[in-house]
């Protein structure tokens, strides 16, 4: 079945990526947010001192689970602002997050309807936009819109607002383009090329991101007619979180947090499991007296571990993928006294599994 998406009024998101200028403070903020926002992540590229592979450093965007975002209205028409708050809240039945509409100056989340276009900054990034401009805009919505086109529109832009990437620029999909068609069709509302490039082809990497398998229902994917690809590899227009939606979000914003588990040295391994995509296991340990350390994963799941201290849950000491025994981690350090956090999470976004964690002193 072919579908078509309207060509006479293109209206798509427009990524917007954190000013060059406000990075290093955004990445900072960041963390300072959700200390698993940083993520030490295996990448190619042959050895490092962190293990066998080398290993990326990444910032995440995503808010606390449980954070009340405060959002307020920069303009626009009281009924349109009406129904744009309406299916906002559509997101709150699913993750455990919570946006408070009012007046507030610090808000967060701006939102306004005087910009070209639609689009949204990634999560907490908006923390660093100037007070005085928007964070989130959107440029075609009137009293008069459909409410299907407020639903794809509104559920969008504030799936950005919580941390999502754009599902066609998922690692885990290959679309087959026709470039020099997409090209042309997007110059029609003014994209250039390298424009097209940053919106649609350019792929995220899996050492940046946290998604989950290709969903072609998502909220978050833009409809892709067949004739701007080869073959007949066509979406629709999605209105609606999807199934996969809601499960991803769930993972990343937890009704109930997983509890920190307490590792001693000497004593028997302690068991863990990825339970869901992307889910991220904390363990903690005090070291009284400086000396040598191993800690080390062990059992089938191809896990990915990280060291933070002393005394810092985003301090990094070391990341290891598999330097264990076949794809179990390890890292073998001095360290002084002090609390230490480590970090395991699942080789690949979409992988699950058991493991257990050791500590030993030698």
């Amino acid at each position: 079945m072919t579908t078509r998406t309207r060509h006479d009024d293109i209206r798509m998101c427009i990524d917007q990526f954190v000013p060059e200028e406000h990075r290093a403070a955004a990445e900072a903020g960041a963390v300072s947010e959700r200390p698993d926002n940083l993520m030490a992540l295996p990448m190619s590229g042959g050895p490092s001192p962190f293990g066998r592979l080398r290993m990326a450093l990444v910032t995440q965007t995503l808010w606390k689970p449980g954070t009340v975002i405060a959002c307020r209205f920069l303009d626009g028409e009281a009924s349109v602002k009406r129904k744009v708050e309406a299916v906002a809240h559509g997101w709150e039945d699913v993750a455990n997050i919570q946006f408070k509409f009012g007046q507030d100056p610090a808000a967060p989340v701006r939102i306004s309807f005087e910009r070209e276009g639609s689009w949204s900054y990634m999560g907490t990034v908006s923390q660093q936009i100037p007070k005085g401009e928007p964070t989130m805009n959107f440029g075609w919505l009137t009293p008069d819109t459909e409410a299907e086109e407020y639903s794809r529109v509104v559920l969008h832009e504030f799936g950005h607002a919580l941390g999502c990437i754009h599902e066609h620029q998922s690692p885990d999909v290959q679309i087959p383009w026709d470039k020099e068609r997409v090209y042309a069709y997007y110059a029609r509302q003014g994209w250039s090329r390298s424009q097209v490039d940053a919106n649609l082809f350019q792929a995220y990497s899996p050492a940046g991101v946290q998604f989950s398998r290709f969903d072609r229902d998502s909220i978050m994917l833009y409809a892709v007619d067949e004739s701007l690809t080869i073959g007949d590899w066509a979406v629709g227009w999605n209105t609606r979180l999807s199934a996969g939606d809601r499960a991803f979000i769930r993972s990343q914003y937890p009704a109930v947090e997983k509890p920190t588990l307490r590792l001693r040295a000497g004593r028997s391994p302690v068991a863990g499991e990825i339970g869901t995509h992307g889910e991220l296991d904390r363990y903690d340990f005090r070291v009284a007296k400086a000396g040598h350390f191993i800690i080390q994963t062990l059992g089938p799941t191809d896990v990915v571990m990280s060291l933070h201290g002393p005394n810092s849950e985003t301090a990094l000491l070391a990341a290891d993928d598999d330097s264990g025994l076949d794809l179990n981690a390890r890292i073998e350090r001095n360290l002084a006294p002090g609390r230490y956090t480590v970090q395991v999470r699942h080789h690949r976004p979409t992988g699950t599994g058991r493991y257990e964690v050791a500590l030993e002193r030698v």
